[in-house]
């Protein structure tokens, strides 16, 4: 019981199917289905929907088109206390249910006869309804399957208002999407399991032309072999970081084609829900950018960030250095004090692990 409920609030969070927490529950209850769905309350509107793997596409769509509008439960529900259960056979007969389209043309049909179902939320517009019902040979819900519902009642009540809040927050997802968009260089969005969730027109390009990257069953991948154990063991390392400490350093790694040749270089930045203003959703993602082979006097600042994990204010102070600039042509340029400049370098010297401008210079050349 508490791995299932560990389950439901992981659903609840967006980090599982709620699908998958609804097929375990009808599995361990010997039912035929279930389902929960989202209503608002103002226009009647369906939110969301998701059933368990016994529950027919067909049965959820005539559910959604017509049924909802005759299931004689809705307006015992409403009337009941969130988390209390109305089970069907105990406040309708068999003339009852005989007589109502519900039941006669849709439950019936697909095979069902009794329900359990009961409201899990009702807030700020929204109601979330939950149904598990039983197979047509079955007498109905038997004292354990009560007691069982009876125990995750409120462990699915605190789950939809969290579900209702994570929802909220996977629409904030839009601003990362828009940020994505305007990236100039292929940028893909993905999760600790590289799963691409999303990537701009540059990225798609960049897989069309050529050959070092493409998809392979929704993932990123590598043709070439180091180049793909890299980026694996680069995502497994911060996938265990962000499990660790909720945070995960940038990384960056080389881009080979299948031939040895280098095509670019990847860098690779978690973006964490709490930290980051939820701007890529409810979930831990990376951001994987590639930078191509740049041009002399062309720096690659962003990827300068990435591998050195340099703050803007020094990454500025590093592409003036590395252009040439001296100490006051540097500070005159960014508008910048001397002992500002100088106290950037020191900061960059122990970053990049030099001691010199010189140095500096070269350690930065070496990834473009």
């Amino acid at each position: 019981m508490q791995d299932l409920i560990a389950h439901i609030y992981q659903a609840a969070n967006g980090a599982q199917p709620w699908g998958d927490v609804l097929t375990r529950i009808t599995d361990d209850l010997k039912l035929l289905g279930s389902q929960m769905v989202g209503v608002s309350s103002g226009s009647g509107a369906i939110l969301f929907s998701h059933a368990s793997a016994g529950v027919p596409v067909e049965a959820e769509l005539e559910y959604v088109r017509t049924y909802h509008a005759v299931d004689p439960r809705i307006p015992l529900l409403a009337g009941l206390p969130l988390g209390d259960w109305l089970y069907d056979e105990d406040v309708f007969d068999a003339s009852t249910t005989a007589a109502s389209p519900y039941y006669r043309d849709l439950l019936v049909p697909f095979g069902g006869r009794h329900t359990a179902s009961a409201k899990l939320l009702e807030r700020n517009g929204e109601q979330v309804l939950i149904g598990f019902l039983a197979r047509a040979n079955c007498a109905g819900f038997s004292d354990s399957n009560r007691s069982y519902l009876g125990q995750i009642a409120l462990h699915l009540r605190e789950a939809a208002a969290l579900y209702q809040n994570s929802r909220a927050l996977a629409a904030s997802a839009s601003v990362g999407a828009a940020l994505l968009d305007r990236m100039p260089r292929p940028s893909w969005l993905m999760a600790t399991d590289r799963t691409i969730t999303s990537m701009n027109l540059a990225a798609r390009r960049y897989l069309e032309s050529g050959p070092s990257l493409f998809l392979l069953r929704d993932q990123l991948a590598a043709l070439n072999t180091k180049t793909d154990l890299s980026l694996r063991q680069a995502f497994e390392a911060m996938a265990c970081a962000l499990a660790r400490t909720g945070t995960a350093p940038r990384q960056t790694l080389r881009l080979f084609e299948p031939d040895g040749t280098r095509a670019a270089a990847l860098s690779l930045t978690a973006f964490v829900p709490r930290s980051s203003m939820y701007a890529f959703g409810p979930t831990p993602q990376v951001l994987v950018v590639a930078h191509e082979m740049a041009r002399k006097n062309a720096p690659d600042v962003l990827l300068w960030e990435a591998a050195f994990d340099l703050t803007p204010a020094q990454s500025r102070v590093a592409r003036e250095v590395f252009n040439g600039h001296t100490v006051g042509e540097t500070a005159q340029s960014l508008h910048i004090a001397d002992t500002t400049v100088k106290s950037h370098l020191r900061e960059l010297f122990a970053k990049t692990g030099t001691r010199r401008q010189s140095q500096l210079v070269l350690a930065l050349a070496a990834l473009q």
